[in-house]
């Protein structure tokens, strides 16, 4: 994190508005690219981040440590795309005349996916998420998640082969 970013989210913090907006601008697009990932449907994901960004500015007061914004808004974001994607599944369920099925396609996680997903610590399922689904490399993730890119790539592999795991005992 730059000195400049590290300004920004401290004045955001005591209430700068502008601060805050240039922050939103500076990672709305990688959090709207991790979110369609997520989602699969450009407006839930803008959803998503929209809901994200509201949470993180009033949350703000609470973040410790500065050098922490850029993974605590994803962190935000993912658990935005979670709710929203347990509250499609909820409607899609509750909706017996939806004829679509539950594909990636169409916006909604498929219940295999889901359950498969749910195998993994939080941790785990972000790492796996922005490392398949959204294209981070483990140099990225490391600079997001701050943490060394050593551990982002083991985390990964044993996230991968713990859900290579299960699926050959299902089989």
């Amino acid at each position: 994190m730059t000195n400049m970013e590290w300004s920004l989210v401290a004045l955001a913090k005591q209430g700068d508005t502008h601060a805050f907006a240039r922050l939103y601008e500076k990672y709305y697009t990688d959090l709207y690219r991790f979110a369609l990932c997520l989602l699969k449907n450009p407006h839930t994901a803008e959803d998503a981040v929209s809901g994200a960004v509201l949470r993180a500015y009033e949350y703000l007061p609470r973040l410790k440590k500065n050098d922490s914004f850029k993974s605590w808004i994803f962190q935000i974001t993912a658990n935005e795309c979670r709710n929203l994607l347990k509250r499609q599944f909820s409607l899609y369920l509750e909706d017996s005349s939806f004829q679509e099925p539950v594909t990636e396609e169409t916006g909604y996680i498929t219940p295999e996916l889901e359950e498969l997903l749910n195998l993994l610590s939080e941790e785990e399922r972000l790492v796996v998420t922005l490392a398949v689904f959204t294209g981070y490399n483990s140099r990225e993730i490391a600079s997001l998640l701050h943490k060394k890119e050593g551990t982002i790539r083991s985390l990964k592999s044993r996230s991968l082969a713990k859900l290579r795991t299960h699926l050959e005992k299902e089989n």
